[in-house]
C-alpha cells in the first residue's frame, strides 16, 4: 500500500507542473506575481519536506543540541544512524 507521503509527493509535483503551465501562459503582471509566489511558496515546501528526508538524524541532532535538558538522556537499545 502508498503511504500517504508518495500521494503528497504527487499532487505537489503536479500542483509545480500546473503553476508552470499557467505561467507560461498568462500575461497579466498581478495574477503572473501572484502565481509567482504560489509556485515559489509550493516549491520552497516541497525542497524543506525533501530536505527532512535527506536529513532527518542530523536536522535532530541539530536540533536537540541546542537544548541542554537533552543532553544528559542516553538512548536506550540500538544506536540509530
Amino acid at each position: 500500500m502508498v503511504s500517504i507521503d508518495t500521494y503528497l509527493h504527487i499532487i505537489g509535483i503536479a500542483l509545480l507542473a500546473m503553476l508552470a503551465i499557467v505561467l507560461a501562459l498568462i500575461d497579466t503582471g498581478k495574477t503572473k506575481r501572484t502565481l509567482s509566489r504560489l509556485f515559489l511558496t509550493v516549491l520552497g515546501f516541497m525542497l524543506a519536506h525533501f530536505v527532512t528526508h535527506l536529513l532527518p538524524n542530523s536536522l535532530a541532532e541539530f536540533i536537540y543540541s541546542s537544548h541542554h535538558q537533552y543532553h544528559s538522556v542516553k538512548p536506550s537499545g540500538l544506536h540509530r544512524t
